[in-house]
């Protein structure tokens, strides 16, 4: 009876065991910022190569690595991004137009700008050669650590900052980021790097 109750003890005791919490291990990326834990099954993650520089984000989706920089040291205005066979350009429409924005490859020209001015909670991604088309938003008003894409009315990608208010690392989960081409993908992936990036420097509350 005794050998009874003390294994009944040790199962009640290990299945009510808290899990660990996750603990960063040294990221593929740069020495800083989101470069340091990539979480276990993230279907995206986004990093800055060193901590709080907005300029240069390292960008993973499955088996595709792609780089996005500030075009020169803190133009906000133009990006470049790259990966193995492909490169692009995000620019705003006009300068310092921070609501109207293109990705621009040569085989995709997609917009991205707030649903209304200024209002960079919402924003509308759509491909100017067809009908495809996302809406990204913030989970809650200006909750900037938080981000769901919706495509049909359907949420089928969750971004998060790996910390509250932690913007150099991001993770996302969903099916979005298997499914669609790579332009879409880094289109959708890009606000929340970009809002980070001006918020971070006080151009944007």
């Amino acid at each position: 009876m005794k050998h009874f109750v003390l294994i009944i003890s040790l199962l009640f005791l290990t299945g009510c065991a808290k899990d660990p919490a996750p603990t960063p291990s040294g990221g593929t990326g740069g020495t800083g910022g989101g470069g340091t834990w990539t979480p276990p099954s993230a279907d995206a993650s986004m990093y800055t190569n060193f901590s709080e520089d907005w300029d240069n984000w390292r960008v993973e989706i499955p088996d595709t690595i792609i780089t996005v920089r500030t075009s020169f040291s803190e133009d906000w205005d133009n990006w470049d991004f790259s990966l193995p066979g492909l490169n692009g350009d995000i620019r705003t429409s006009f300068s310092e137009d921070w609501d109207n924005w293109s990705l621009i490859t040569s085989d995709y020209t997609i917009q991205m700008r707030t649903s209304f001015s200024e209002n960079w909670d919402n924003w509308d991604i759509d491909d100017m050669g067809s009908s495809w088309h996302a809406d990204v938003q913030t989970s809650f008003s200006e909750d900037w650590d938080n981000w769901d894409v919706f495509i049909g009315g359907t949420d089928v990608l969750d971004m998060n900052t790996n910390f509250s208010e932690d913007f150099d690392q991001w993770r996302g989960y969903g099916e979005f980021v298997s499914s669609n081409p790579i332009e879409y993908r880094l289109a959708v992936l890009f606000i929340p790097v970009f809002i980070s990036a001006l918020h971070q420097q006080g151009i944007i509350e």
